[in-house]
């Protein structure tokens, strides 16, 4: 069967299975879906996971990471699964920081036209608020350099979730991103006048 065929057939069956993922069908159907090769197939079957709060899984969703963080340029384009993963895990309230702190530290660089580009800022992001949420020890340091991250998105993720934290330290350093976004700003408009009157 082709690769398209087959992955086409594994996601409508996941879909039948929607309104009904907690019955004995459901649940190995699920189980397959996060087993499948197919990162697409596993994000929808996460996703499903998190929309019916099926904390039977989290073993299963925790495994499914794991297998898409070994080369995952090439079994998960995008981080489909990885993220939909980590959203789920968020909503279920998973408190192991072993895999947030995976997902908050990991770089995906994968070909585009021109180059490479990263493309985990958005799982950066949702590992950053599942270590918040559990209360992770040392967030604050983990957070500070996810602020300083190359990718607009994570930056974004970063401060929300130092503002999620309700913690005072968190502000010094929202005040000094500030700033030296600031101070670049400045830099650029003072450099592109001065280009402007050299014409």
């Amino acid at each position: 069967m082709p690769k398209s065929q087959k992955l086409e057939e594994i996601l409508s069956i996941l879909a039948k299975i929607r309104e009904h993922p907690t019955s004995e069908e459901g649940m190995i159907i699920l189980r397959q879906g996060l087993k499948s090769k197919y990162s697409i197939a596993v994000a929808q079957a996460a996703k499903i996971v998190g929309e019916s709060t099926i904390t039977e899984l989290v073993a299963d969703l925790v495994e499914a990471f794991a297998r898409m963080m070994v080369k995952p340029a090439q079994v998960d384009q995008n981080c489909l699964a990885k993220k939909e993963i980590a959203k789920t895990l968020y909503h279920l309230e998973y408190s192991d920081e072993n895999l947030f702190l995976q997902g908050i530290r990991h770089i995906q660089m994968e070909p585009v036209w021109g180059g490479v580009e990263d493309t985990a800022a958005h799982l950066r992001g949702i590992c950053a608020l599942g270590l918040v949420r559990m209360n992770y020890s040392d967030v604050m340091n983990e957070l500070a350099d996810l602020l300083a991250d190359p990718k607009p998105e994570a930056r974004v993720a970063a401060a929300k979730a130092i503002a999620y934290t309700g913690n005072p330290q968190g502000v010094p350093l929202l005040r000094l991103k500030t700033r030296i976004a600031l101070f670049c700003h400045s830099r650029q408009r003072k450099s592109r006048n001065q280009g402007e009157s050299g014409k």
